[in-house]
């Protein structure tokens, strides 16, 4: 008798990983019919959750607003297809090395080639499909992603080699690319030409820099301006200082006073100043083994063990406390309640609970990704989406992990009760060893 296979479980994993391509072939085929090489786009989406926020926190009504933030973006940045890059930007000597408009121009637009086979459109070519059209993290298959691609508008992005609230490199940037991030949907670009990974690197500063442009605008009009009076972002004003004067007489326009010149600049220095903030990481002592490499003595493997030990005991302990979060084993299963900075951007500070799905409907019809909790890494897999060089790893443990509850670990001399250089790089062997020491432990 024929026998007809089992019913598989709706909810079991297959059915799940199931239901999702399905989803994604739904949403890749949706942007193929909006994004296609030789499709225009006009405009950028803008940040209506972040203006929601606003108007719940602060009771204010920003539908006029919102149409003046719109207006002055699109004179300052330009559109998708027709990037610009603001005219006062471009005659400071220090802002104009930020972004080139000849690499601008070449990832924006549709996806095309010339005769002599440059490539076009480099963004929707390669990024789109996750970080969207505006840089805000929800393109077609953000929702099937885990973790959810980045949205570059806060200005926060996770793996550099400058402290929290401090912007990325270009360094930081073209490493990410080139190297993808472990353990993410992030792939690496390395083949992609040197030519095509710098145009990337400066669309990525485009995106972000208007975002957090817009995001100052809108707090601007709430903070500052008394809308119940009609005051506007547009109104026209005098500057203050001869510097901001100068600047904006280079911009013949009724929409741009020296407010958003002030605010543009001001976003444009933060990512000047990167390279003054970057961490010099220190070598080990001399006479410290890095795991990974062989001591050749008796006495060069008794340093590394007494290293590795020592190291524990800091992960363990009070001062470094990374056992909170990610477990006495390092197997991640510490704090799993938390979330990170770019989900409690639209609930916490919203005043509203992530668990709450009544409350977080208004955001999530606006286009919000639902709320995930943050989890520690599982140190014992040995993928370290920074990187996993001993180097990263340093860099971890001193800098943080921006926009994540990752902090800083406090250090000495700024700290007198913190951690030395040389403590670092034993917390940092203690790790590397974790994949081989603790095999099978944390499921004891």
């Amino acid at each position: 008798m024929l026998r007809l296979p089992p019913k598989r479980n709706q909810n079991s994993s297959f059915t799940r990983s199931a239901r999702r391509w399905i989803k994604l072939a739904a949403g890749l085929f949706a942007l193929s019919q909006v994004t296609g090489c030789d499709v225009p786009i006009d405009a950028f989406e803008d940040n209506r959750i972040f203006a929601k926020r606003l108007e719940l926190t602060d009771s204010v009504e920003l539908e006029l607003v919102r149409s003046d933030v719109d207006s002055i973006l699109i004179e300052l940045f330009g559109t998708p297809d027709q990037p610009l890059w603001p005219e006062f930007l471009q005659s400071n000597e220090q802002t104009s090395s930020l972004v080139s408009i000849d690499r601008l121009q070449r990832a924006a637009g549709a996806v095309r080639s010339d005769e002599e086979d440059v490539h076009y459109g480099l963004y929707r070519e390669h990024c789109i499909l996750c970080h969207g059209i505006a840089g805000n993290g929800l393109g077609a298959t953000s929702r099937l992603l885990n973790p959810y691609p980045r949205d570059f508008r806060l200005g926060k992005f996770k793996f550099k080699s400058t402290p929290i609230g401090s912007r990325p490199t270009r360094d930081d940037l073209r490493s990410l690319l080139r190297h993808g991030i472990a353990g993410t949907s992030m792939p690496s670009f390395a083949r992609l030409p040197e030519d095509d990974i710098e145009a990337l690197i400066d669309y990525v500063i485009y995106l972000t820099i208007r975002g957090e442009v817009e995001r100052g605008l809108l707090m601007r009009a709430t903070y500052e301006l008394d809308l119940d009076a009609g005051e506007r972002l547009t109104d026209s004003d005098q500057p203050e200082s001869a510097d901001v004067a100068l600047n904006q007489a280079d911009v013949k326009s009724n929409t741009i006073n020296h407010h958003t010149i002030e605010l543009v600049s001001a976003v444009a220095r933060k990512w000047l100043m990167a390279k003054a903030h970057v961490l010099s990481v220190p070598a080990p002592p001399d006479d410290l083994p890095i795991y990974g490499s062989e001591p050749t003595t008796g006495a060069a493997r008794e340093r590394l063990a007494e290293s590795i030990a020592h190291g524990r005991e800091l992960f363990q302990g009070k001062v470094a406390n990374c056992a909170s979060c990610h477990g006495p084993l390092g197997a991640g299963d510490g704090t799993v309640t938390d979330y990170d900075d770019w989900t409690k951007d639209w609930t916490t500070q919203a005043g509203l609970d992530p668990l709450d799905k009544q409350q977080l409907r208004p955001m999530l019809k606006l286009g919000a990704l639902k709320p995930r909790h943050i989890l520690p890494r599982n140190l014992q897999l040995g993928v370290y989406r920074g990187g996993s060089r001993p180097e990263d790893l340093y860099t971890r443990i001193a800098l943080g992990i921006d926009g994540t509850p990752m902090p800083a670990i406090p250090m000495q001399p700024t700290n007198p009760l913190g951690l030395t250089e040389s403590d670092v790089w034993d917390l940092v062997n203690f790790l590397l060893s974790l994949p081989e020491q603790t095999d099978g432990e944390s499921n004891q």
